[in-house]
């Protein structure tokens, strides 16, 4: 490592740079206590004010709590800007905390709060909330939680942050040397010191400074320090991986690989044939500083140790396991994998198509779309993957709590790779690499931990189907229909979906001149059948699937040119056209229609170019946005081209479908009601808000859910119904138990906070899911033999030209033969119905 400034050249111009790469070094800052309360002289100003009292003694400013709304507040007269309220505090209440301040120009109010979560395990703990104040500060006040009991204050203060003006904001590595450029935020001149030696940057400028290499060694590190008086050391290290350089390997097969073992412990290589394919480097740094390693032992596991820090590495058939114990928080295995992206996955956050750039703008433009250290809470399950033209390299590790960093390309080091490490203490990462899709790395991450268990059901069946009915007739209900959401907003209609879970759950055809298609996020069309409405059904159905032929094109796709194809390097997503693929092949199944038939193969067979599950919410959500949606709706397109055909790539590609979906599904749990839960993409509404990513949409998982449900019964790789039902029982789990919203799902559920979020929505999908596991039948049952194809609200069976009905006795129904002829049927329970 260079610790001497060997060579610093001022090579770039002051001219401000106009595409700077992203920074993953956290801005530098300055602090200085504003306020500090330590409560020896009594509360010190802080007064309560609602639902608590507040006394000082012996040092302490203990709260007791009498309801569920407790503040304080205090009189402050203050600068604002970029603050931070630290305290030593421990409560026994519940819920969370929230600062909120008043300035001259602003009132109390949510846009002046910062919410934060406290321990109420009676302990004593530090906690900091940050918050920026525009205009002068006059109060500060404290909710210590939301219902009775105790919080107690050792000492408060307020701590005002400021901005360092230098970073090196970004880094670039050429074959001699490594270019570090300074960026200075201020509108003044900085006159700054690298290594002792004096530069100066004019105000809102840049400067670069190149570092020459020496090539010595397989792994070099190279870093820049800059020093200001008053302000704390900026500083930036890369590691740069030189190919030609060589040092003593030892060599261990790896697959269709070998992975070389620098015997210094500093890196590692996995080629294939000489062929150089990913670096590991280094195998372990703390804050940028390779620790200095020993070889201890080589066989079987190789074994390193230096001071507080030990490293073993591995290896069975094509994966290798790390395993790091570090007494300080460290990074490693640090993977560099070489070549050009076809696909990429952080689980959770990222799925990247060809040759896209990680934490880019193109489905998240705040400040949130940077997910190169993501909290650890969003990752959905413990995988990193790069899939290049050279080989597929995964990552998954066993502690959820660690820190990923994933970057593509790597501009952790400036180098044109791409690159996954882990942050933690310990440290147990597997690494396999082979030739197989991101999809496979995907199902070897699950099959390698399991699924988790299944989430404990929250009521009976019986009581579960009396919270849905109370839904039903609830909140959702007005003489007019149905709400597909609680609130004015909805309008009420007499949908078929609502009226035919009434009648699923109750037998009780509901009473309407006609019924109004859809409502609910699975289609249930079984009323038509049982209150003589099948012609009209037909005529309904026909009539959209002749839409849907003349939308699509000429080589069997859909396309979209919406406000949010903005930024999507084509007008088509695997998500736009799985839909209507599904629409007309579910159609096809219904009625036998040829050209339903027809058109939906030429979309799967389209579809066959898509990498990328995306698209499918462009009501919101960016037309490039990776999608659970998107998976669930090419699954059920594939499961039914599949069952019409008999062509098995199209059961193959419904596999693939599925397993694109486990990214968006909680593998791991750190709440009550977390296992199961699923983000539904990874993006945010119109680019801005609500970010999605960690923030789980239940409904879009169910969906999903009864997707892979029909996937199960020709599909075996993995346990599909288990995967099913932990999302069903988390959406139950989710569920409004009582109140007015009794029985409606929540739109999205907080993890952190274990709240429910508006709309309210009804819970038709999730009784067809649970009647679909149950192996109970929720919508229309088919049957054909090669001579008809016959559809029917009850199951059914053909034989020797007749159709063989399982019904209720006495319930006059319908059925449609080869989407063409209807039948009317009073049933005497097992009807057999002929065809001719």
């Amino acid at each position: 490592m260079l610790t001497a400034p060997a060579l610093l050249v001022i090579l770039a111009s002051t001219a401000p740079a106009a595409d700077l790469s992203i920074n993953p070094v956290p801005r530098a800052v300055r602090s200085e206590i504003a306020a500090r309360w330590t409560f020896d002289a009594g509360n010190q100003q802080w007064q309560a004010m609602h639902d608590c009292q507040a006394a000082a003694s012996a040092g302490k400013l203990t709260i007791r709590s009498l309801g569920d709304d407790p503040y304080l507040q205090c009189k402050v007269a203050l600068p604002g800007g970029q603050l931070v309220l630290r305290m030593r505090a421990k409560c026994q209440t519940s819920g969370d905390g929230s600062v909120y301040w008043e300035t001259e120009n602003s009132s109390w109010g949510e846009a002046q709060s910062k919410r934060f979560r406290l321990k109420h395990d009676g302990q004593w703990r530090e906690y900091a909330v940050r918050f920026s104040v525009s205009g002068r500060l006059t109060h500060l006040r404290i909710d210590p939680g939301s219902a009775p009991g105790s919080f107690e204050i050792d000492w408060m203060e307020l701590v005002r942050e400021e901005l360092h003006p230098l970073t090196i904001a970004d880094v670039a590595a050429a074959d001699d040397y490594v270019r570090f450029t300074v960026k200075n935020d201020a509108e003044a001149p900085v006159a700054f010191s690298v290594f002792g030696e004096p530069y100066k940057i004019p105000g809102r400028a840049v400067l670069a400074i190149d570092r020459p290499l020496e090539k010595s060694r397989p792994l070099e590190a190279v870093s820049l320090e800059l020093q200001l008086e008053g302000w704390p050391v900026v500083w930036r290290s890369v590691f740069i991986h030189h190919p030609e350089a060589n040092t003593q390997w030892i060599d261990r097969p790896l697959g269709d690989f070998q992975l070389r073992v620098a015997r210094d412990g500093s890196l590692a290589r996995i080629e294939r044939q000489g062929e150089l394919i990913s670096v590991i480097g280094p195998l372990v740094h703390v804050h940028g500083k390779p620790p200095q390693l020993k070889l201890v032992s080589v066989a079987p596991i190789l074994r390193f140790q230096g001071e507080a820090i030990s490293l073993t590495v591995s290896v069975s058939g094509n994966e290798a396991t790390f395993s790091i114990a570090s007494e300080q928080p460290c990074t490693g295995p640090v993977v560099r994998h070489l070549g050009a992206l076809k696909q990429g996955l952080l689980a959770g956050l990222e799925y990247l198509g060809q040759g896209e750039r990680s934490s880019s703008m193109l489905d998240v433009e705040t400040e949130e779309h940077l997910r190169f250290a993501p909290d650890p809470l969003k990752v959905t399950m413990p995988l990193m993957a790069f899939a290049t033209e050279n080989a597929t390299v995964a990552m998954t590790w066993s502690n959820t709590n660690l820190q990923p960093l994933f970057a593509t390309p790597n501009f952790f080091d400036g180098a044109n790779e791409h690159y996954m490490a882990l942050q933690g203490k310990k440290i147990e990462a597997t690494i396999r690499v082979n030739s197989a899709s991101v999809e496979q790395a995907i199902l070897w991450a699950v099959k390698k931990r399991g699924l988790p268990p299944l989430p404990k059901t929250p009521r009976s069946a019986a009581q579960q189907w009396e919270l849905c009915l109370k839904a039903l007739n609830g909140s959702l209900r007005t003489d007019e229909g149905w709400g597909h959401c609680a609130g004015e907003k909805w309008q009420r209609r007499p949908y078929a979906d609502m009226a035919s879970t009434v009648w699923r759950l109750t037998g009780v055809v509901s009473d309407f001149p006609e019924f109004t298609p859809g409502g609910a996020h699975i289609a249930n069309d079984a009323i038509y059948f049982v209150s003589g409405r099948a012609a009209k059904w037909l005529q309904y159905k026909s009539g959209r699937v002749q839409g849907i032929l003349k939308r699509q094109q000429a080589d069997g796709s859909f396309r979209y040119d919406g406000k949010f194809r903005r930024g999507h390097f084509e007008n088509t997503a695997s998500g736009i056209c799985a839909l209507p693929a599904s629409e007309l092949l579910e159609y096809a199944w219904l009625t036998g229609d040829r050209a339903s038939l027809e058109a939906g193969v030429r979309t799967l067979e389209y579809m066959k170019r898509f990498r990328t599950p995306r698209g499918a919410q462009t009501w919101e959500v960016p037309l490039h946005t990776p999608d659970l949606l998107a998976s669930a709706n090419l699954v059920r397109a594939y499961v039914r081209g599949y069952e019409l055909t008999g062509n098995n790539t199209y059961l193959e590609h419904a596999r693939k479908w599925a397993l694109s979906g486990l990214p968006f599904i909680y593998q791991w749990g750190r709440y009550p009601i977390m296992a199961y839960a699923t983000p539904p993409v990874y993006g945010a509404t119109n680019w801005q808000r609500p970010l999605w990513i960690g923030y789980p949409v239940q409904w879009v998982g169910g969906v999903y859910a009864y997707a892979i449900a029909k996937l199960a019964a020709h599909d075996h790789t993995l346990d599909w119904n288990q995967i099913a039902r932990g999302i069903l029982i988390t959406a139950e789990q989710m569920q409004y138990p009582d109140g007015p919203y009794a029985g409606l799902l929540p739109d999205a559920f907080s993890l952190e906070y274990q709240e429910r979020r508006p709309a309210r929505i009804n819970p038709c999908a999730l009784v067809s899911l649970r009647f679909a596991l149950d192996q109970t039948l929720d919508a229309l049952a088919v049957a054909a033999d090669g001579e008809h194809r016959v559809a029917a609200p009850f199951p059914l069976t053909l034989k020797n030209g007749f159709a063989h009905i399982r019904a209720e006795p006495g319930v006059n129904y319908q059925i449609i033969v080869d989407g063409k002829r209807v039948i009317d049927v009073k049933s005497k329970g097992h009807d057999a119905v002929a065809l001719q």
